[in-house]
Parts: structure tokens; sequence; C-alpha cells
């Protein structure tokens, strides 16, 4: 990016870029340092320039609103990021460790209160399957009779055959929680 010369309408054009869009306006890397040497430089011409003073007054809550909407959206994009992880454009490098550190803390957050609320009951898969209607007597894939079987009987078939039963949704697999 082209550094751009620090001026009081180079300020208030990225405040309002800033206010206008939720994305992160684009920014040089340097802004602040090269505000805050702006502010510096002012300083030392006005002295006791009444209207100097404002304009620097100015620029402080201008470059200080900047500061807090690109925080707010970092802030919000950090959230965003924890349950989807898209990453923003336009962030200044100390942006960025600000946006990961809000983000691994949102996410680990997010992680153990999920473990909390929906501590999941260990769940083991067994070959076995439960009828959940009566089925007559067959001929299995790999060339045996099954059955007849009765509503809640349980038994082991073929996966070929378990697969297709399941499709007619008159079986399901047996599992056992712990």
């Amino acid at each position: 990016m082209v550094e751009e010369t620090i001026t009081f309408e180079l300020i208030r054009g990225i405040q309002r870029e800033e206010q206008r869009t939720p994305k992160l306006s684009i920014i040089q890397d340097n802004f602040y340092k090269t505000v805050v040497e702006y502010i510096q430089t002012k300083r030392k011409l006005i002295q006791k320039d009444r209207k100097g003073s404002i304009e620097v007054k100015s620029i402080e809550r201008l470059v200080q609103d900047i500061f807090d909407r690109r925080e707010r959206k970092i802030i919000t994009f950090a959230v965003n990021a924890a349950r989807t992880n898209i990453q923003p454009e336009n962030m200044l490098d100390e942006e960025k460790d600000f946006f990961d550190l809000i983000t691994v803390t949102i996410k680990q957050r997010r992680d153990e209160n999920f473990k909390k609320f929906f501590k999941e009951e260990k769940i083991f898969k067994t070959d076995l399957i439960v009828f959940k209607d009566n089925v007559p007597k067959f001929v299995g894939s790999d060339m045996k009779n099954y059955g007849p079987y009765k509503k809640g009987d349980i038994a082991k078939i073929p996966n070929d055959n378990v697969k297709i039963l399941l499709n007619q949704g008159v079986i399901e697999q047996f599992e056992i929680s712990k």
C-alpha cells in the first residue's frame, strides 16, 4: 500500500469509511504511529494558537473514534470466526494479534461450555440389529436363511441385508450407552 501523508482530511475520510461500512477499511500499516507524529508536529507548531488546539483535539477524537470502531468490528469478527473460521480483511498487525487472542478465548469458552451442555454418553455400536417390525423369513446375501423375526428381536445378519432393512426402516442398529 502506498503511504499517504497524514492530514486532517485523510483522518476524517478514514473515520467516515469506518462509520459507513461493516468491514474494516484499508489503512496504512503504520497509521497510528504516523498520526501520533502528526499530532506532535501540530502541537509544536501551534503552541498557543486556539484554532490549532481545537484542530488537534478534533484529530484526537477522530482517531479515537476510528480505533473504537475498528475494535468493535474486530470483536464481532472474532465471534464470527470462532464459529466459522472466516478471517476478516484489512487488519493491521496489532489488530491481528488482538483478533487472534479474542478468537482463541471465544473458541475455548465455546468448547468448554458445549462440553458441559451437551455432554454425550459414550455409545458403542455393535454388529447387532434390533427389529422394529415383524420380518418374515428371508435368504441373506450369504445365501443362509434368516428369520422370521418379531418386533424387538435382536440378531446379527450380513451387512448388505442390514443396509436394505435400514433403508426400509424395519431395523435399527443395536447401541449400548455407558
